[in-house]
């Protein structure tokens, strides 16, 4: 059975340059996965692949059962799929719930007008968007410092 995650047979090539070659793996539902290797090896190019800025040569790339090569990045951001720099750059004088929380505003519908205003849909996506993040720091074991000031718990 395929995982949440399912890249089969991705080729990427460059000027003719095999940059992946036939990369294939899944990632299960509700797992961490890493991806390690040497600078060069095409771990930026594969997200960069996943996330719909780069077009494949061969290959599928799924998530949640979806095909993702077809979609834009903004589209495939939508589906659920972003990507993060490893260069984390944390608003220092927020809290640690506050910093995930920031992350989600890009999947909800409320525009900078209902939040000056806090309208009622604008007061319930953000506390779907906290019950989210907490859930995520639930699962990454960070819960306890949620309300740290985020430039406290990273030093």
């Amino acid at each position: 059975m395929p995982g949440l995650l399912s890249l089969s047979d991705v080729t990427l090539t460059f000027a003719g340059n095999n940059v992946l070659n036939a990369v294939s793996f899944d990632v299960a539902e509700r797992s961490v996965t890493s991806l390690i290797g040497p600078n060069g090896a095409g771990k930026t190019s594969l997200f960069n692949s996943i996330t719909g800025f780069y077009k494949l040569q061969r290959g599928a790339i799924r998530f949640d059962g979806h095909e993702l090569l077809k979609l834009k990045p903004h589209q495939v951001t939508k589906a659920g799929i972003a990507r993060t720099f490893q260069n984390v750059r944390l608003f220092s004088e927020m809290t640690v719930l506050e910093n995930v929380m920031s992350g989600m505003h890009c999947r909800t519908h409320a525009g900078a007008l209902a939040a000056i205003l806090r309208t009622p849909s604008q007061r319930r996506e953000e506390e779907t968007i906290r019950a989210v993040s907490r859930q995520h720091l639930e699962f990454v074991g960070v819960w306890p410092e949620h309300n740290r000031i985020a430039a406290a718990v990273a030093r």
